[in-house]
């Protein structure tokens, strides 16, 4: 019964809505789930236009950090909604719907700088890693922490895209290619936040899965 009542207990507190996002007006408060950040967005949205539309950005650069699609596409209540002032609006559509357009089975777009053609790079395995990052980005230097070594570890070809002109103080493999995004790439790739990740086939460059972490690449190691 203790065992029975534990793994209960546990699922229960598995089942918890996680709490990572600061409150919009209430930096020092207690953090909040994703659903609580709906709700208070729409709470808002009831008592001042001003406060609605400021909170709808505030909150989208929070969940794009985070790089969980899923949790953005929450955000098209709010960003289809005529009356709200969200500066941000044109840019959360525009990300839900390279979301919604670029799914898994598609052929990659091709990326063509002068000494790369995505679509004509050969691999000597099943797949290839696009990561689309930044130096400055935290979550970034976190997954190159372990992709790094992971990737020399299973052999996996990655293509990192820099999107923006910083300075980059990564060493990489030398198996991996780097080449620079320009804004149309990051446009059909649907690149609002780093970092973002495709793995796409080998052979005919189609995207075998999009993962959020290094935790869902590892999941995908079968494709390799």
């Amino acid at each position: 019964m203790k065992i029975l009542f534990f793994l209960l207990s546990f699922s229960l507190v598995a089942q918890q809505p996680v709490e990572v996002f600061t409150v919009y007006g209430k930096p020092n408060s207690k953090r909040i789930s994703i659903e609580k950040v709906i709700l208070h967005i729409r709470d808002l949205k009831s008592q001042s236009s001003i406060s609605y539309g400021e909170a709808v950005d505030y909150y989208y650069k929070k969940i794009a950090a985070t790089g969980k699609n899923n949790w953005i596409e929450k955000l098209e209540e709010f960003s289809l909604d005529p009356a709200c002032t969200a500066k941000m609006r044109d840019k959360i559509n525009a990300q839900i719907e390279r979301i919604r357009t670029l799914q898994i089975g598609e052929k990659a777009p091709n990326i063509i700088t002068q000494n790369f053609n995505l679509h004509q790079y050969k691999s000597e395995i099943n797949s290839l890693l696009l990561l689309f990052y930044s130096p400055s980005c935290f979550h970034c230097t976190e997954l190159l922490v372990d992709l790094i070594p992971y990737s020399e570890k299973v052999k996996l070809p990655v293509i990192a895209i820099q999107v923006d002109e910083e300075m980059n103080p990564w060493t990489f493999p030398a198996h991996w290619k780097i080449i620079k995004a320009n804004e149309k790439v990051r446009k059909e790739y649907g690149v609002f936040s780093t970092p973002s990740l495709f793995l796409i086939q080998g052979n005919n460059m189609r995207i075998s899965t999009i993962p959020e972490n290094m935790s869902e690449i590892k999941k995908s190691e079968h494709l390799f």
